[in-house]
C-alpha cells in the first residue's frame, strides 16, 4: 500500500490538470472536458449526438455520472485513446450503464478485455524511477475488464456516431495509442501528448520514443490547430511542431 501511494502521488503531480477552454471547431462540433479526473475525459457532441473519449479510473465514476446527468448526455460510444488504467477504468461501466459502444485499437483490445495495464517506459529520470516501482506492483493497476464493440487497425470513422471525424493509430506511448481528429480542427491525442507543463508537450512515459515521434508527424499532418492531451491543458500547433523538431534532432 505504501508503494502504491508513492506511485499515485507522483502520477498526480505529473498529471495535474488545469482548466481547459476549448473553442468550438466552427464546423458544428463541440468538444468539452466532462469533469476533472485522473485523466481528461472529453465529450464530443454534434447535432445532439455524443461520444465520450477516455473514462478515468473507477474512483472518478461518481463525478462522471453526475456530470453526464447534469448535462443530459447519453453517450453513444466510448473511444479509448489507449487502455491504461487511468483512461479505461470506467469503460465497462459506461458500456453497461449507458449502452455505449466501446472502440479500441486492435493492439490493446486484449489488454482491455483483461483489465490489464502494461507499464510503459519512462522518458525522464524521475519517471524511469516511477516505472521501476510501478512494475513491482503492477496488479494494483488492474481495472474492470471490458469487451470492445469495435476493434480497428489504422483508422476508424466516427460518422457512424454522428461525429464528423475519424480516429488514427498513433502508437509510441503504448502499442494501441490513437488520436481522434474532429472536423479537421481538434486532435484528441491521449497520452501521446502531455499538457501539464507549458511548452513541453513530450510525455513522461512512452514504450517507444522513435515510434512516438513518427506518430507526432502523423498528428501534425492532420492539419489540426488544437491538440488536447490526456492530462493537462491544450497544446498549440506551434508548441507541438517546435517540440517535434527539437526531438527529432536528438534521435
Amino acid at each position: 500500500m505504501f508503494m502504491r501511494n508513492i506511485v499515485n502521488e507522483s502520477l498526480q503531480l505529473l498529471y495535474l490538470s488545469g482548466m481547459i477552454d476549448i473553442p468550438d471547431t466552427g464546423k458544428g462540433t463541440s468538444v468539452t472536458r466532462l469533469t476533472p479526473a485522473r485523466c481528461n475525459v472529453f465529450v464530443v457532441t454534434r447535432n445532439n449526438r455524443s461520444i465520450v473519449v477516455d473514462t478515468g479510473i473507477s474512483f472518478d465514476r461518481g463525478r462522471i455520472e453526475h456530470a453526464l446527468c447534469r448535462k443530459g448526455i447519453v453517450p453513444e460510444a466510448v473511444v479509448l485513446t489507449h487502455t491504461h488504467f487511468d483512461h479505461a477504468g470506467n469503460a465497462a461501466w459506461l458500456a453497461r450503464e449507458y449502452g455505449a459502444e466501446v472502440v479500441v485499437q486492435e493492439a490493446e483490445s486484449e489488454a482491455l478485455a483483461l483489465g490489464d495495464t502494461p507499464i510503459p517506459e519512462g522518458t525522464y529520470a524521475i519517471t524511469k524511477g516511477i516505472v521501476e516501482i510501478g512494475r513491482k506492483i503492477a496488479p494494483a493497476f488492474r481495472y474492470e475488464p471490458c469487451r470492445a464493440d469495435h476493434i480497428f487497425g489504422e483508422t476508424f470513422d466516427l460518422n457512424r456516431f454522428g461525429i464528423n471525424g475519424y480516429v488514427i493509430h498513433t502508437p509510441g506511448h503504448s502499442p494501441g495509442g490513437v488520436t481522434l481528429v474532429i472536423d479537421g480542427v481538434i486532435a484528441i491525442a491521449g497520452d501521446s501528448i502531455i499538457g501539464t507543463t507549458p511548452g513541453k508537450p513530450f510525455p513522461p512515459f512512452a514504450d517507444d520514443v522513435e515510434l512516438l515521434l513518427k506518430s507526432w508527424r502523423k498528428i501534425i499532418d492532420t492539419g489540426c490547430e488544437i491538440f488536447l492531451p490526456g492530462h493537462g491543458k491544450q497544446v498549440s500547433r506551434e508548441e507541438l511542431i517546435g517540440e517535434y523538431y527539437s526531438r527529432i534532432g536528438k534521435t
